[in-house]
């Protein structure tokens, strides 16, 4: 019987193998290099505008990870929960928002898990601007920051 269920169980992980996209065994992401799998897409942004309702600060699911924030803003059509980053990176920002700001959000939307979730690369209020993201790549200005930290 042992014997049968370790057969079967090398088979489906051989037929994985076979069935897998090429490269994806290839593919190594490190974060401490930079080369993490990207789900923000700059060419895809889109601005939402509307009034900021809460803010909500969720907890790590792992130890040494910090908890991050996410925002849920009331546009003219829609409730919309935006993902910002971590709390640790926007508590030393100068920019400050708070529930009843209007704002410009800059960002992009994505499904995951059957759910669709709006990842911010940078927020407007009035004239100031709290930047989260590089315009150009799509990268968590919060990863460079670490990256120095490191060094």
């Amino acid at each position: 019987m042992l014997k049968k269920l370790s057969l079967m169980v090398s088979l489906v992980g051989l037929i994985t193998l076979l069935v897998a996209p090429q490269g994806w065994s290839q593919q190594q992401f490190s974060p401490a290099a930079g080369n993490t799998p990207r789900l923000y897409n700059p060419q895809t942004v889109e601005t939402l505008i509307g009034n900021v309702v809460a803010f909500n600060r969720i907890p790590a699911k792992r130890p040494g990870r910090p908890d991050r924030v996410t925002m849920v803003l009331q546009t003219g059509k829609e409730t919309v929960k935006i993902h910002l980053g971590p709390a640790d990176y926007l508590d030393r920002q100068a920019l400050k928002l708070a529930p009843g700001d209007q704002v410009e959000v800059k960002g992009m939307r994505i499904t995951r898990s059957k759910a669709t979730i709006f990842i911010a690369g940078a927020v407007k209020r009035g004239d100031q601007i709290l930047q989260l993201r590089d315009d150009a790549t799509g990268r968590p200005l919060w990863a460079k920051s670490q990256r120095r930290n490191l060094t």
